[in-house]
């Protein structure tokens, strides 16, 4: 059903994505959120660590399940990919933000291989 993965399919087989972790905060389980993870989930070849942070009220033990079957984790691409799911948030360090001098300013894509 997700036209965008079928027109670019040629694509996908030879972009290497190599994010090691991945954090989505406020994941509901939404059609559009689960099409986003899954599309790491699935193609994320060094994936080391994926978080989902849920809203309290989702999280129990058939959310998990549903969700676990929806993102195809038993299909991930990296071997040694970890899933997580919590209610906690990170979203904090972002309001400690106080000056643009305060950030990370390393490139995410940057190769060391």
């Amino acid at each position: 059903n997700n036209l965008w993965h079928r027109k670019h399919r040629d694509l996908l087989t030879c972009l290497d994505i190599r994010l090691r972790t991945v954090v989505l905060e406020t994941y509901l389980g939404s059609w559009s959120q689960v099409n986003f993870a899954k599309f790491f989930v699935l193609n994320a070849r060094v994936l080391e660590s994926m978080t989902f942070h849920v809203e309290a009220s989702l999280y129990d033990e058939e959310f998990l399940a549903e969700q676990c079957t929806k993102l195809q984790l038993g299909n991930k691409a990296s071997r040694d990919a970890q899933f997580h799911f919590t209610t906690g948030t990170s979203l904090e360090g972002v309001w400690e933000t106080k000056h643009l001098s305060d950030l990370n300013l390393d490139d995410p894509f940057l190769c060391s291989c």
